[in-house]
């Protein structure tokens, strides 16, 4: 570093450097909230100029015009406000700073700032055509910085420099997996996190490639999973992909082509991977309700159902004994064996109704939150097997009723228009419900909603309450 201070490159200017050196292409106001993490407007990315320190812009200004006449940064946009980017001289200088040998071949993983050499070919300025896309990139990135201080959290990140993945596919040879990016959102001193893939999307993608997009998760997840379990890929790679659009007021109509698209494509990863679909304004929701503890979550969902399996009314699984109903830690499902669960690679949660010829309703819990797909693909998954797994023949399991659980907006109504297995989804979720566990609010799947206090919920498909 003492190079760089001798050749009169100050701390600011280093700074600078660094940012773009990371994020590849800035503005000036971009620029500016990665410098000021704590001045990022809590509306962001929607802000006037006017919230912003102008004596810090101007500042900004001086230094990157200083920078530009000693040829480490270069302007690369015709249209405003001015992109900046490191000249190659500049990006030398950044790689002195990270102390990152200019040899090819030098490769790193990209986290915690462990950086690896790549060729000036990867820093030049974007493309016009493409610039869109990496501001939709740069603006998540400040969205989260601004979500983490919000909520002191932590995030770490790759860019798709060092997500792309070069494997060879046994069908069609070699093969590049290439997401926009991999993140992890973490609560600070705990387990818990988010980690994920990013895709953003412009909405221009049609069909057909939403369909390739797809395709290329599977291939990639068959390759990498070769004599692994799921257990044993859920802490080395993503469970999730976070796809975020430019949409705001037609996101409902993006969701169902980017929604049958997925389930067209991905085959038997559904279960394991977790497609969310949301724009810029749902990020905050949906991290949150991410990283929230299963535990916290699952305390709810139980509190809400102890007084349903209480009930006089209610015949069925669990069924407390009245030695032990004041137990708060007592469960409100029913699980699989530990071996059954291992076979369907999740771990699903359930109560049982009883029918009058002994026959059972499998009532199926799933967590659901606007747009998402994993718990539908956990529904078809376990329809399909129930039959066939010993426990369910145990309880002559007869019909499943998904019960989707969500906190906060409830999700819309199922639709599997344009999916090439429709008319199969539509006998499997021919009836389901939905639950608010933050409210104990309850919903059949025509949205008519259900008062507990009249009805039991969990008896709700035994008569004709639902017609």
């Amino acid at each position: 570093m003492e190079t760089l201070r001798n050749n009169k490159i100050s701390e600011t200017k280093e700074q600078i450097i660094q940012q773009l050196f990371i994020y590849r292409s800035l503005n000036i106001y971009q620029l500016y909230f990665f410098l000021n993490r704590l001045e990022i407007p809590s509306t962001y990315p929607h802000y006037s100029l006017d919230q912003l320190n102008r004596d810090k812009i101007r500042s900004l200004y001086n230094q990157l015009s200083q920078l530009k006449k000693s040829e480490l940064v270069i302007e690369s946009s015709k249209q405003p406000p001015k992109q900046y980017t490191l000249s190659e001289e500049g990006l030398s200088v950044a790689f002195q700073m990270n102390n990152i040998p200019e040899v090819e071949g030098y490769r790193r993983t990209g986290w915690n700032a462990e950086y690896g050499y790549f060729p000036y070919d990867l820093y030049r300025p974007v493309k016009e055509r493409l610039q869109k896309h990496h501001q939709h990139a740069i603006d998540f990135n400040v969205m989260l910085q601004l979500i983490c201080i919000k909520y002191d959290l932590e995030y770490d990140y790759i860019d798709n420099r060092y997500s792309s993945v070069e494997y060879n596919n046994e069908e069609k040879g070699k093969k590049i997996f290439r997401p926009d990016g991999e993140f992890i959102v973490k609560v600070k001193n705990s387990n818990e996190k988010f980690h994920f893939w990013l895709e953003l999307d412009m909405g221009t993608e049609k069909s057909h490639l939403l369909f390739d997009k797809f395709e290329k998760y599977k291939q990639y997840l068959n390759y990498v999973s070769e004599g692994v379990s799921h257990t044993e890929l859920k802490g080395s790679i993503p469970k999730s992909i976070l796809f975020v659009t430019t949409s705001q007021k037609h996101i409902w109509a993006r969701w169902q082509n980017v929604f049958r698209n997925y389930m067209n494509s991905i085959d038997k990863w559904g279960t394991y991977l977790n497609l969310y679909v949301c724009n810029m304004e749902m990020i905050e929701h949906l991290i949150l309700a991410h990283i929230q503890s299963a535990k916290e979550t699952n305390t709810k969902l139980n509190n809400n159902l102890r007084p349903l399996i209480q009930d006089k009314s209610f015949i069925g699984q669990p069924k407390p004994s009245n030695a032990v109903r004041q137990n708060t830690v007592i469960a409100s499902f029913c699980n699989l064996y530990e071996e059954e669960e291992e076979a369907l690679q999740w771990k699903p949660m359930f109560t049982l109704t009883q029918l009058s010829n002994k026959e059972n309703q499998v009532f199926l819990y799933i967590k659901f939150d606007r747009y998402e797909t994993n718990g539908i693909s956990k529904v078809i998954d376990f329809f399909g097997k129930m039959k066939s797994i010993p426990s369910m023949k145990q309880v002559n399991a007869k019909d499943l009723i998904p019960v989707f659980y969500y906190a906060d907006e409830k999700p819309k109504s199922l639709i599997f228009e344009g999916c090439d297995q429709i008319e199969k989804f539509k006998s499997i979720f021919k009836y389901y419900l939905w639950h608010n566990y933050d409210t104990n609010e309850w919903f059949d799947m025509n949205d008519h909603e259900i008062d507990s206090k009249i009805i039991n919920p969990l008896n709700y498909f035994k008569g004709n309450n639902h017609r």
